[in-house]
């Protein structure tokens, strides 16, 4: 939890302030929706302003976070760099890293000074001017939960919803390592609230498209076993999306199969984008820390769940990063896990 110095900054900053702009990292997930919406709402019912802009629109399995307020912006440097310059405490949720804000990175540089960050990432240094980090935390959620009761506002229905996809989407659904008592004992005061887990998952799990399984089907068919069987990977070529009407599918969540096979300890996804990106989740079990394979490219996220965003030629990075992930099972810390 959140310490006495982290809880009395938080007050200090919202008392301190009638303006605000709340945002997270590309490609959001439900824990940075969920958050921001959360968060939002909070400030909202203490009669602040309050602007969510995002790089951009809230992927279609999360929008209905947005059903009662606020509304998500998409980032337009025409319409928004005015804002963001002005009287207002940037609020950057789930997110340190400048280079994950994507077409926002300039801006929100240039205007570091009035940035509150709050995440719960690992994180070496930042530029923002005020910190709210912890990495110990399961999710920014759950951060946003203990802030704003520490204000003594407990969460309407559309808050609890809010924070319960952050958290539960951020847990796996409360099965990952980083799930602890007070993940539930939050779960269980925002169910309190009204939220209806079934809905949660079904709203984000339960819509995937035609082409998203026809792309999943692709994949499965193809995947690649090393380490004997301790690594799974699959590759997601441009032809592969394309064929399958899959383009601006999201893919992470494919590793959740692989993952499931027996003898799995990493899995990795690797997906080839235009102008020669590649996109690599990694998932892993137990002690296995593919956070720090992902750091070594640029990449981030935590001990069991990282992504990286690279160039080059997809053959030579599937290679590269499976060889890493094998000496990683193979190595001490491996073998310990497999123990």
């Amino acid at each position: 939890m959140l310490d006495p110095s982290q809880h009395a900054r938080f007050r200090e900053l919202v008392e301190a302030h009638d303006h605000f702009v709340v945002t997270t990292h590309m490609n959001p997930d439900g824990d940075a929706i969920g958050s921001e919406i959360g968060l939002a709402r909070f400030l909202l019912r203490r009669g602040a302003d309050v602007r969510v802009v995002n790089q951009e629109a809230t992927p279609r399995n999360l929008a209905y976070l947005e059903e009662s307020g606020p509304a998500i912006e998409v980032f337009d440097p025409g319409r928004h760099e005015t804002l963001l310059r002005g009287p207002v405490l940037v609020v950057l949720l789930d997110n340190s890293a400048p280079d994950r804000l994507g077409r926002m990175e300039p801006i929100l540089l240039d205007v570091a000074e009035k940035v509150l960050c709050i995440d719960h990432h690992p994180a070496s240094g930042t530029p923002w001017r005020h910190n709210i980090l912890d990495e110990r935390e399961c999710a920014t959620a759950a951060m946003i939960f203990d802030l704003v009761r520490s204000l003594g506002q407990e969460p309407d229905l559309p808050m609890a919803e809010a924070l319960y996809a952050g958290l539960a989407t951020d847990t796996g659904f409360f099965r990952f390592n980083s799930t602890r008592a007070r993940a539930h004992e939050i779960a269980g005061a925002l169910l309190s609230a009204g939220v209806e887990p079934a809905r949660c998952y079904r709203e984000i799990y339960e819509r995937n498209s035609p082409a998203w399984t026809r792309l999943l089907g692709e994949a499965l068919a193809r995947l690649r076993l090393d380490a004997g069987g301790a690594v799974v990977s699959v590759t997601i070529t441009r032809e592969m999306t394309e064929r399958c009407g899959a383009i601006g599918v999201d893919t992470s969540e494919m590793t959740t199969f692989l993952l499931a096979i027996e003898g799995v300890r990493i899995a990795l996804l690797f997906r080839e984008g235009d102008g020669g990106r590649v996109k690599v989740s990694l998932r892993s079990k137990g002690t296995l820390d593919v956070y720090r394979l992902a750091s070594e490219y640029g990449g981030g996220g935590h001990r069991n769940a990282s992504g990286i965003v690279t160039s080059g030629r997809l053959g030579g990075i599937v290679e590269e990063i499976v060889a890493r992930a094998v000496g990683l099972v193979s190595g001490p810390g491996g073998a310990r896990d497999a123990g």
